[in-house]
């Protein structure tokens, strides 16, 4: 029997309203963990995680309420063991029309925030010698996507640089730090493209099926187990073979 070693753990996940982030509260509730989550949309956050888990409403790009995010995590639970960021957006402006606003944007949603909620986790994490860090980025990075804007793509390529640069500075500490790359997932981020963009989708993925958020999460939920205690600044692609490395 695979023992995942999460239950009772005080796990921060973040995207919990919506997607691959409500899927990965989910299973975590499911083997017991104590959770944590984040989501702009308080009120959609408020149907996720029973009448155990702690819910803030934030926006992460801001550091003021990640700050404040992980202070009521420590009130509530005394301790942080284990971060999954999901949180994110997506657009799909072609190169010429992308603003100085809209480069602005996705990189503080998409880049900044996970380097402000990582940058404090392993300080909260550092304390008990043990962490885990999965920070979620998107075959874009390794491919520019299929209709993802410029700085969709490039935000989430910083997703795995930093995760790296996470990984050697934090796996002294007792941290791991590993990135999840989805393909496309059935989620309501990717709900925005048109029918042409998703058959595409369809016949670029060799195994020929669109992916469910409950997919990417289980593989998120392994990278922060003890299942993958000595699996460290690696980068997970889950794509159905869309990107083969």
């Amino acid at each position: 029997m695979l023992e995942s070693g999460l239950g009772g753990r005080v796990c921060l996940v973040t995207g919990a309203a919506n997607g691959i982030g409500r899927a990965c509260a989910e299973l975590l509730a499911g083997e017991g963990a104590r959770l944590a989550l984040c989501d702009l949309d308080g009120e959609r956050l408020e149907e996720v995680g029973g009448d155990a888990a702690l819910r803030v409403a934030a926006d992460l790009s801001r550091r003021a309420q990640v700050t404040r995010l992980l202070a009521a995590t420590r009130e509530r639970f005394g301790r942080l063991d284990v971060l999954i960021h999901c949180a994110g957006i997506y657009r799909v402006t072609p190169l010429p029309q992308v603003t100085d606003a809209e480069w602005d944007q996705l990189l503080d949603v998409n880049l900044r925030s996970a380097f402000l909620l990582a940058q404090g986790a392993v300080e909260l994490m550092r304390e008990g010698g043990d962490g885990r860090i999965v920070l979620v980025g998107s075959f874009a990075a390794r491919t520019g996507g299929l209709r993802a804007s410029a700085p969709y793509a490039a935000s989430k390529a910083g997703v795995e640089g930093l995760t790296r640069h996470l990984a050697q500075y934090a796996g002294p500490l007792g941290v791991r730090v590993n990135c999840l790359h989805p393909g496309f997932t059935e989620t309501p981020m990717t709900s925005i493209l048109g029918e042409e963009a998703r058959e595409e989708a369809l016949r670029r993925t060799p195994l020929r099926r669109h992916c469910g958020p409950a997919e990417q999460a289980s593989m998120a939920v392994v990278l922060a187990s003890d299942l993958a205690a000595f699996v460290h600044g690696a980068t997970l692609d889950v794509n159905g073979g869309m990107y083969m490395a």
